[in-house]
């Protein structure tokens, strides 16, 4: 069987994971104190069983020894009658063979005669001959012990007679080997007793140190770290009197007062010391948490910004404690007013915030007209206290608090630019803001094509009557309520406008069934022309196009601009310039772009009927514009009498709710409108005098 490389090194892998893996616990092992302690309880209780079990045994074997080597004397002392007696040597053989019969431990038994001589011997000679002089010469037992190898051998000799008369000694040999066996094995037996007795010991010391010490260490571990993780309610709550009781009693005091020097910190850190209301931090977190709450259950969420009016030159004039007064008479007249629910802060210097849960624009609107006038209200004797406010609302205006607090505020200055003394709501005709949520909204409306189209509205050849041409007006299915130039002016603020231009080219040339014979006019602005985007939204030739430059910036690349211009001329297309004589189109601008069409702007074209300065610019335009090969196109004609009169100073094309207005499918012209054109026709109408 062939074992793949692969296998083998996975399974080494395995090994060194295991390996590494219990190392680490054995080292976490090592470093806790339960197991060091319970390691010390164990190698202590197994030292002592071995010093126990030595002892037991040492004593033992004395007590075997003392007590054998008394019992061979006896047998000694009892055997020398019969040997005294018996003085023959086979008769003191027999003797001894009987006697070696009787006592099976004796190893060897010897008569010596008082000079140490052996006269008669069984069993193993004796080997000691000074043994017996030593009794002749002191006349009582003596012995003797030695060890070779296996054999443990212990010697008594005893005086024959009284021990006085120099008879000789009896000389008894006996092998206690066996008796060391039995006391090892006996030694053994209690040294495994022992251990098992202290092993329990150390378990059932182990397990109560572990419930009456480690455990509760444990427990306050944990609780320090919970208090180190900033849960400051965390508390022991023991209730035993030992130490451990006294410490945690100790640890709850502490952790009460870190809690309660904590609270006094954050009321600090939170607060505005000189109001009283949430200071500038606490407002950003309260904002965040009030935004995820309000989306969380589909609530509205109002946010007004407050300012007072001409605080500045009076805290400059009168001094800052003046001013200090001032702001704290502040603080308690929004304290007083807003709602419960609400969240009032200072944000810094003379700006106050007001967050109203369920509130929509109405409701953030009484209120701050409510704090109006208590500030009012508040007014030191010598100082009238007026202020401004702006609001925005959550979700009608924007989605997250970075965009709210900049809509708000740009309501706020919106209020002081009307006069300050007042209340205004966000409103995007008004306050020009340019937030990260409406860059994302513009980059989701240009990517997706279908959230612009175009509508369409007649140019009339005045001569007849006639639709000449349509000029293409692009619509917004999102926020359908703010104009289109609301929508060009904030992409181009957010870098984003010859994107959306060229977006609202595809949509004006996608449709379909142009009546025939009629032009399709573009508005472009004079930077978007430059671009890529736009390029590559116009067709290959541009015949029947004209393309509009409309006068929403200056233009500062007029060199580039005109090349731009020219070649979209060489493919087929007319330029026309918008709002002329309004804005930076000047004329010197008209001549610089050669323009084949001049739009009048709708201000020079609003009731020209009855001022005779603005016939006379218009009459001078179309003179100029028939002298530089150019037509003039009337914007903004409303009325059948502004139509009247603008025929017949020569006009060539007019545009505006009069003739028609836009629509989503290429619209006729108004019936009054084309009969008024025609009934002109060919007639002269009488000059207008200037007013002296």
């Amino acid at each position: 069987m062939t074992v793949s490389a692969t296998s083998v090194s996975g399974s080494m892998a395995s090994v060194v994971a295991a390996t590494d893996r219990l190392s680490r616990w054995l080292g976490r092992a090592a470093r806790s104190l339960r197991v060091q302690v319970s390691v010390a309880i164990l190698v202590a209780a197994g030292g002592c069983a071995v010093v126990a079990a030595q002892l037991s045994g040492a004593e033992l074997e004395g007590a075997y020894r003392d007590g054998g080597r008394q019992q061979l004397i006896s047998t000694a002392q009892a055997a020398t009658a019969g040997v005294v007696d018996a003085r023959e040597p086979n008769r003191v053989r027999r003797r001894l063979e009987a006697l070696m019969a009787v006592d099976e431990r004796l190893h060897g038994a010897a008569v010596r005669d008082p000079r140490g001589s052996v006269l008669a011997f069984v069993g193993t000679a004796p080997g000691d001959p000074t043994l017996s002089r030593r009794v002749t010469v002191a006349g009582r037992p003596a012995h003797t012990a030695s060890r070779d190898g296996g054999v443990d051998i212990t010697r008594v000799a005893v005086p024959l007679g009284d021990g006085a008369d120099g008879a000789g000694t009896l000389e008894l040999s006996a092998d206690f080997a066996p008796f060391a066996a039995a006391v090892d094995r006996r030694t053994r037996h209690l040294l495994l007793g022992l251990g098992a007795l202290l092993l329990g010991f150390t378990v059932v010391t182990a397990l109560v140190l572990d419930r009456g010490i480690f455990a509760p260490l444990y427990r306050l571990r944990l609780a320090t770290r919970r208090i180190a993780g900033g849960r400051l309610d965390t508390r022991m709550g023991w209730t035993r009197r030992d130490e451990l009781g006294a410490l945690a009693h100790d640890f709850d005091a502490m952790a009460a007062q870190l809690e309660e020097d904590n609270r006094r910190l954050e009321a600090l850190v939170l607060c505005d010391p000189l109001t009283g209301l949430a200071n500038h931090r606490h407002f950003q977190e309260e904002l965040v948490t009030q935004i995820q709450r309000a989306r969380t259950d589909d609530r509205p969420l109002a946010l007004a910004i407050v300012d007072l009016d001409h605080f500045k030159s009076a805290n400059d004039a009168r001094g800052h404690p003046f001013g200090d007064s001032i702001l704290a008479l502040v603080g308690a007249a929004i304290r007083d007013v807003v709602p419960e629910a609400g969240f009032a802060a200072r944000l810094g210097g003379d700006e106050f915030a007001l967050l109203l849960p369920d509130s929509d624009g109405p409701d953030a609107i009484e209120v701050c007209e409510a704090v109006r006038n208590a500030v009012r209200a508040a007014s030191p004797p010598d100082f009238e206290l007026t202020c401004s406010a702006g609001v925005a609302c959550l979700p009608a205006d924007a989605g997250d608090a970075e965009s709210l607090a900049l809509l708000a505020d740009g309501a706020l200055y919106w209020a002081k630019g009307c006069g300050r003394d007042r209340t205004r709501r966000y409103d995007p005709e008004h306050v020009v803001v340019v937030t990260c949520e409406q860059r994302v909204e513009f980059a989701g409306l240009i990517e997706a094509g279908s959230n612009v189209s175009a509508h369409f509205q007649p140019i009339v050849a005045l001569a007849d009557g006639g639709v000449a041409g349509y000029e293409a007006l692009a619509r917004f299915n999102a926020r359908q309520h703010l104009p289109a130039s609301w929508w060009f002016e904030h992409a181009h603020r957010l870098g984003l406008g010859p994107a959306l231009e060229a977006t609202a080219v595809a949509a004006a040339l996608a449709a379909p069934d142009r009546p025939p014979g009629t032009f399709l006019s573009l508005n472009l602005s004079p930077s978007a022309v430059l671009t890529d985007e736009v390029a590559a939204a116009l067709p290959a030739r541009l015949d029947g196009l004209v393309i509009e430059i409309t006068e929403q910036e200056r233009i500062n690349e007029h060199d580039a601009l005109q090349a731009a211009l020219d070649r979209l001329r060489a493919r087929g297309a007319r330029i026309a310039v918008d709002d002329a004589s309004g804005g930076y189109a000047g004329l010197q601008w008209v001549m610089r772009m050669r323009a084949d069409i001049i739009k009048v702007d709708r201000g020079l074209i609003q009731d020209i009927h009855r001022d005779p300065a603005k016939a006379a610019l218009v009459s001078s335009l179309v003179h100029f514009a028939s002298c530089t090969g150019a037509e003039v196109c009337a914007e903004g004609i409303e009325h059948l009498e502004e139509l009247r009169l603008l025929k017949g100073l020569g006009v060539t094309y007019g545009q505006g709710f009069v003739l028609g207005r836009p629509a989503e499918w290429w619209p006729e012209v108004d019936l009054d409108a084309a009969a008024t054109c025609r009934v002109y026709d060919g007639e002269r109408l009488p000059a207008i005098a200037l007013r002296g």
